[in-house]
């Protein structure tokens, strides 16, 4: 297939959103006809435009690693002109350009949603539900509407966007675990040597609920022996910081690179999600596949409660007694916890990122032969 892939940014390492896409994007170069439209570094097959940030929004899109792409019209034109397919990732400027062009060419066009308004609205200090739904509406209207396909990270996903009206065909394909993300035997860093290791994993913003954690382990009858280990980069960093030096074994904070990261999840005790936001929660899905047991947030605007093993597994949303409750009965019951690591293991095996792509490559197929 010769594909047409459209990402605003496609060289982040911070945003789970661009993370996914850059997987994608390797995973189909190797498969098909790909060319990659976006900003940032030159690469082979690969359309670069320059980008921009929002005026009012610049300190924040910089604080999350992200940035807009400002297309060439004639460029992207002759681009699409080649595409037996067009894939755009997000609902912005250079989205809306290459919607309007695979229109006009009557090429298909799958649009993956990626872009949870409550999300964007939180980083930007408005949070707002009739904010949240004018932009369902809008980007429905304006983007998803347009398309022949949606794909969705998650039945959560598919649920919202048909809840605000939309029509298109949606379709559920989870971002995956890269099959780097399992178990395996790694020592234990020396930081982390006889603690009970909580792991963290995500941008350290507003909605991931950092301070939330933080303040259960204040709470924990067994806090002196809770180690918090946070990966991540954001607004937020310094505030957090400081807070975490005020827990009894001070929060470690570190930015890792993948194979730290893998070792992580391979070493810590319990993987923590206590996010509000999320389209299903990347991070979750790179703990299972390790087989790290999550204690998982129960918010009605994530789709990351599909992955508890069980209500033990889940707390009530932003309750600070939920939360503590369940954390300290987790490390009181080792014995079930280490037993959790297995099933863990076996229900990743539902989301193996190749079998994502492979669906999602379906799916384009589906599309050029009803445009055939």
């Amino acid at each position: 297939m010769k594909i047409v892939f459209v990402a605003d940014n496609v060289d982040s390492e911070k945003s789970g959103g661009v993370v996914t896409t850059k997987r994608f994007i390797e995973y189909l170069s190797k498969t098909d006809d790909l060319t990659v439209v976006s900003t940032g570094k030159q690469a082979e097959n690969k359309v670069v435009f320059p980008a921009f940030y929002l005026p009012f929004a610049k300190k924040q899109m910089q604080e999350m690693d992200f940035l807009f792409a400002y297309p060439d019209k004639k460029i992207l034109r002759e681009t699409i002109q080649q595409a037996d397919i067009v894939h755009i990732q997000f609902p912005f400027f250079v989205g809306y350009q290459s919607l309007k062009i695979a229109r006009e060419l009557n090429k298909p066009v799958a649009f993956g949603f990626h872009v949870q308004p409550e999300n964007l609205m939180w980083n930007i200090g408005l949070d707002f539900d009739w904010l949240n739904a004018f932009l369902y509406r809008f980007f429905i209207r304006t983007f998803y509407s347009k398309a022949d396909l949606i794909l969705s990270p998650s039945a959560f996903g598919k649920e919202k966007l048909q809840e605000f009206g939309l029509q298109t065909p949606i379709e559920v394909v989870s971002n995956g675990i890269p099959e780097q993300f399992k178990a395996q035997k790694y020592d234990r860093d020396p930081r982390l040597k006889d603690k009970f290791v909580i792991l963290m994993v995500g941008r350290l913003a507003k909605e991931k609920r950092h301070t939330l954690v933080m303040e259960a382990i204040k709470q924990s009858k067994f806090k002196d022996n809770i180690q918090l280990f946070v990966t991540g980069e954001g607004a937020l960093k310094d505030k957090l910081i400081t807070l975490g030096n005020t827990l009894p074994n001070p929060a470690i904070f570190e930015y890792v690179t993948q194979e730290k990261l893998i070792e992580l999840f391979n070493t810590a005790d319990l993987f923590i999600h206590a996010s509000d936001i999320e389209l299903e929660g990347m991070a979750i899905l790179e703990a299972m596949g390790c087989g790290l047991p999550a204690l998982i947030s129960d918010s009605a605007q994530s789709a990351s409660a599909q992955f508890a093993l069980n209500d033990d597994f889940l707390f009530k949303a932003g309750d600070l007694s939920s939360l503590h409750k369940k954390m300290d009965y987790w490390i009181e019951s080792e014995t079930e916890l280490k037993a959790a690591k297995s099933q863990y293991l076996e229900k990743a095996q539902n989301y193996a990122f190749g079998a994502s792509v492979e669906a999602t490559r379906s799916h384009y197929q589906i599309l050029i032969d009803k445009q055939q």
